[in-house]
């Protein structure tokens, strides 16, 4: 069953949207799902615009068409600001998720624009982002999920959505946190045994998160910044979705890997999931 009955996906219609890679497939095109094509107009004349709307559905439609298998499809044009037109859209429609594109960004450059930063920090749901290049997928193997863990109170969140997401997608879930050492713990790098203990110590925590949420799943700590750490965990898994929370840093480290699974500050309370909670503790 879909945590993600009603998903939005806003549309830029010169490049139009690539293939959507298996795991976010997987998560949205579903039987039960209804994906909402929205199209942002920010300034148009009135004079002609019922003709261009007329034209700009037509083509949602031929998208819908090319893309989607099993979800309902509905279209929709917004004239406005972009990030404001999709955040009146998630809140007035009651959007269980929503999926954005990022573009490919040089070296030393973040991928992240204005519209995609502005509701990955307001939307009070989960966000996939897909980048506008990825890998080829390796069909002959399951992706497993990962799942980065910051300790900054989204953590339980975070997991619980990356236990579904892997059910879901009938993927292994990897966990994986990130020793920052920072400032006067810094010293605490260069004595084995301190750095040892601090490592053991994050261990434990993790592993007790994870047999709480995620019994059987595979937990790990890095040393370094977070970023560093979920980028080689994505690689060394061959990831297919990285699902993260808290600070946007960390999704970066999938940029041109895999899609990313990001659970906002606005993500909907446990209260909504006891169903799927109870299944998970008697699986």
């Amino acid at each position: 069953m879909s945590n993600y009955n009603r998903v939005l996906i806003p549309i830029d219609l010169t490049p139009g949207i690539g293939p959507l890679t298996p795991a976010v497939r997987r998560l949205i095109d579903t039987h039960e799902s209804e994906i909402t094509l929205l199209h942002v107009v920010e300034s148009q004349p009135w004079l002609g615009r019922n003709s261009h709307t007329v034209r700009l559905m037509t083509e949602l439609e031929l998208l819908a068409h090319r893309q989607f298998r099993g979800a309902r499809i509905s279209r929709r044009i917004e004239w406005g600001r972009p990030a404001d037109s999709i955040l009146s859209v998630i809140r007035s429609a009651r959007i269980d998720a929503v999926l954005l594109s990022a573009a490919h960004a040089p070296m030393g450059k973040n991928a992240l624009g204005p519209v995609v930063s502005e509701v990955l920090a307001e939307a009070p749901c989960p966000v996939l982002l897909e980048w506008a290049t990825t890998p080829p997928v390796n069909r002959a193997r399951t992706q497993p999920v990962c799942c980065a863990i910051v300790f900054d109170g989204s953590e339980e969140a975070v997991l619980k959505e990356a236990v579904w997401a892997a059910e879901q997608i009938e993927a292994p879930l990897k966990i994986v946190c990130a020793l920052q050492l920072e400032g006067s713990r810094a010293a605490l790098l260069w004595e084995p045994s301190d750095r040892e203990r601090e490592i053991a110590l994050l261990r434990s925590r993790i592993e007790s998160l994870r047999d709480r949420w995620a019994p059987g799943s595979a937990a790990q700590a890095g040393v370094g910044l977070p970023v560093s750490v979920f980028s080689r965990a994505i690689r060394l898994h061959g990831a297919g979705l990285l699902v993260t929370g808290g600070s946007r840093e960390g999704l970066l480290a999938a940029e041109s890997e895999c899609p990313v699974l990001y659970v906002g500050p606005g993500r909907r309370s446990e209260a909504e999931l006891p169903a799927l909670l109870a299944a998970r503790r008697t699986a």
